[in-house]
């Protein structure tokens, strides 16, 4: 088949699957999604699988984009029009009426609940709630900053890394998957540097270690938030399969961390694992394997400084979990227990972070409403958490969009050290206007940093 029919096929299917999710989206508008809206759901998917494969690179990454944002839309949509009962109250008592309830779409319910927060209180644990985003961005930030000092390469934490890390997070909220933060983390870097590789390897080793601290945070609350893994069995109606779902996370989340520390102490062990295991061991997987330990090795002799970047990783995902029981103080659930809030937004996170949808949105509403409906009084407050915990945590940081505007052509930072010399930016050309985008980002991601995009390889870097 000629390029033109491959991709007037493409399309087509493509438009085939548009259709079909339009269908889950009148579903999902009704509040009505059965097993009609599911096969809609899995034919779309496989559809547009097939249909993206036969378009060209551009045209593939507009529909990835695309699909992207209508599945987040409709994520959304059918999350707050999904029907639940809503007790009738008593407008004398203020007490549920017994055996009676009416059933609201989740918005209708939400606002209801959201009119018997008192002010002060929402004021205060949501502005609790930011603080704690904050340090823990922090601390993500200060990660980053390790593992570049560990490749030779040193910037001014305040002025260059951490205003980085708040530029990456205000594009990131305009962009699909990681693309704003890791993207412009690792741009700056690289620009100011001038060694790619030595970025590239940092930023491939940092997501190794974000996901460990987040599982680290798992497996440590695990025994104090036992009691969330019962509510959810006992919600899907099998309470005896708790204790085998407890012993599957703690296998997962205590191997994915054993393994990742093991490899940060004694890489070695990994290598040879990897030799005497690697025939066996799935394509994917072995090159999974295969990164972490090139980007370990870049790091030979810096197990104190390797060790530090995972605390701090660990430190911030167990502050954005933290957040979720601030939230919960702030929309007035009384009794909210800080363990099962903390342990059960650990598992929400990691979904949200799986999810196909742009920040996450619609999928960490849902997790927060499946695990911790229960802990926090239903599933109206449950939902109003999750979106008021993400926007804590975008209000924490958005503003750094500020600093995106002082980022001119001309702007250098203080000091950038290559192996402890100063360097002298040669390389960016006068005329560079230092922009970012998305197609920029891409190509740093593949490692296909080119000179016409202003990212010149240091050929001689490690």
């Amino acid at each position: 088949m000629d390029t033109a029919k491959r991709q007037a096929l493409g399309e087509d299917l493509v438009a085939l699957a548009f259709s079909c999710f339009m269908g889950v989206c009148a579903y999902a508008w009704l509040g009505q999604l059965g097993l009609i809206a599911v096969g809609l759901l899995l034919a779309s998917v496989l559809i547009l699988f097939l249909g993206r494969k036969l378009l060209e690179k551009q045209p593939r990454t507009r529909v990835d984009s695309w699909a992207k944002g209508l599945f987040t839309v409709a994520g959304v949509m059918a999350l707050l029009r999904h029907p639940i009962e809503v007790p009738v109250v008593d407008p004398v008592t203020g007490a549920a009426v017994g055996g009676s309830g009416v059933k609201l779409p989740i918005y209708s319910a939400i606002a209801e609940y959201i009119g018997q927060v008192e002010p002060t209180t929402f004021l205060l644990f949501a502005f609790l709630a930011m603080a704690v985003k904050f340090s823990g961005v922090i601390s993500s930030a200060f990660a980053w900053h390790l593992l570049l000092r560990g490749q030779g390469l040193r910037f001014p934490f305040w002025s260059l890394t951490f205003t980085g890390f708040l530029i990456g997070r205000f594009i990131g909220t305009f962009l699909p998957s990681t693309i704003g933060l890791d993207g412009y983390t690792l741009y700056e870097a690289g620009r100011y540097s001038n060694r790619w590789p030595r970025v590239i390897t940092a930023k491939g080793l940092e997501k190794f270690i974000g996901v460990t601290g987040l599982f680290l945070g798992m497996l440590l609350t695990l025994p104090f938030g036992y009691q969330v893994i019962v509510d959810v069995a006992e919600g899907l109606g099998k309470p005896e399969v708790a204790s085998t779902l407890a012993v599957a996370i703690f296998v997962v989340a205590g191997g994915i961390s054993g393994v990742v520390v093991l490899g940060l102490v004694w890489p070695v062990i990994l290598t040879w694992g990897l030799g005497l295991l690697g025939r066996f061991m799935p394509g994917k997987v072995r090159g999974l394997f295969q990164r972490f330990v090139e980007a370990v090795g870049a790091y030979r002799g810096q197990v104190g400084l390797l060790l530090l970047a995972l605390s701090c990783k660990f430190v911030t995902h167990f502050t954005t979990a933290m957040v979720y029981f601030f939230t919960a103080l702030a929309i007035g659930v009384v009794g909210a227990e800080f363990w099962p809030i903390v342990f059960g937004s650990t598992i929400q996170i990691l979904a949200t972070l799986l999810s196909p949808t742009i920040a996450g949105e619609g999928a960490r509403e849902a997790f927060q409403a499946l695990l911790l409906s229960k802990q926090l009084g239903g599933v109206a407050p449950a939902v109003l958490s999750g979106a008021l915990g993400f926007i804590a945590a975008e209000a924490a940081t958005l503003w750094g969009g500020a600093f995106l505007w002082t980022r001119k052509p001309h702007w250098r930072p203080s000091f950038a050290l290559v192996d402890g010399e100063q360097v002298d930016y040669a390389w960016i050309d006068a005329s560079d206007e230092g922009g970012f985008s998305a197609d920029v980002a891409q190509k740093i991601k593949r490692g296909d940093v080119q000179s016409e995009a202003g990212l010149d390889v240091d050929a001689g870097a490690r």
